[in-house]
Formats: structure tokens, C-alpha cells, sequence
């Protein structure tokens, strides 16, 4: 035999007869739960985006006709939804945009440093448009 193949077969051997690694149970912790508004089309499609937001960047005045749902992956935001409570998102807070209604704010809240999400779009199809600016 080859030094290589004597080589990959004690490998082989020393692998098989360690113990298997344990791991403790995945712990699954609650961040986000809504129900979709009746303004939501039926559900057959998840579209996914990051968005990246310069310092100080808005989004402006904009609704959704589908509900969109995400985490704020760098950074941290200024977000509002119409006669809601203005509300700071922070690094890995969720957020809950439903159908229909209009998002007052949703601000990069840095004006120094970059901000970003990570979005998924709740669908029927993918010829709908994602966002309608206002005004």
C-alpha cells in the first residue's frame, strides 16, 4: 500500500471510533408573531431582499400591497406606521409592515453610520409591485 492510502485508512479508522458530538437542544425563542391583514393576497410567494440605507437616508412615505415582514441587520431605524407609536428598530429587532397601511417612517436614525434590513415580501405573484411611494 501507498503511505497515502495507509495514511487515509488510520483516519478513517480514528474518525469512526470517536464518539459523536453532542449538542444541547435548539432553543427556539418567539420574536415575531402577526396575523396577516385581510388586505394581504393569498399567500403563494416569499420574495427576499436586503436593502442598505446610507446615513441619515428615509424611505419616505410609502404602503405595501402585501405585508412585509424583516430584522434589522446593521444599524438601527426610526419606524413608524400611521397613527402608531414612533418606535426605534435596533440590530436583530423584528418588524411587521402590514398591507395596506402607510409607513410613516422608516429612517436610517444614523446620520453617520450605514444601516440595513433584511425584508421578505408576503405574495401571490411576482409580477406585484413590493412598495407604492406616496406623494
Amino acid at each position: 500500500m501507498h503511505a497515502y492510502a495507509i495514511a487515509l485508512l488510520a483516519l478513517s479508522a480514528s474518525a469512526a471510533g470517536a464518539p459523536a458530538p453532542s449538542f444541547p437542544p435548539l432553543k427556539r425563542v418567539p420574536v415575531l408573531e402577526q396575523a396577516l391583514p385581510n388586505a394581504n393576497p393569498p399567500v403563494r410567494m416569499v420574495r427576499g431582499a436586503t436593502i442598505d440605507f446610507a446615513p441619515g437616508q428615509p424611505t419616505g412615505l410609502h404602503r405595501h400591497p402585501i405585508t412585509t415582514v424583516g430584522v434589522v441587520t446593521a444599524g438601527s431605524f426610526v419606524f413608524q406606521i400611521e397613527g402608531g407609536p414612533t418606535r426605534i428598530l435596533h440590530t436583530g429587532d423584528s418588524f411587521f409592515e402590514p398591507a395596506g397601511e402607510t409607513i410613516v417612517k422608516f429612517d436610517n436614525a444614523s446620520r453617520v453610520a450605514r444601516a440595513a434590513i433584511t425584508v421578505f415580501y408576503l405574495t401571490d405573484s411576482k409580477t406585484r409591485p413590493l412598495i407604492d411611494p406616496i406623494g
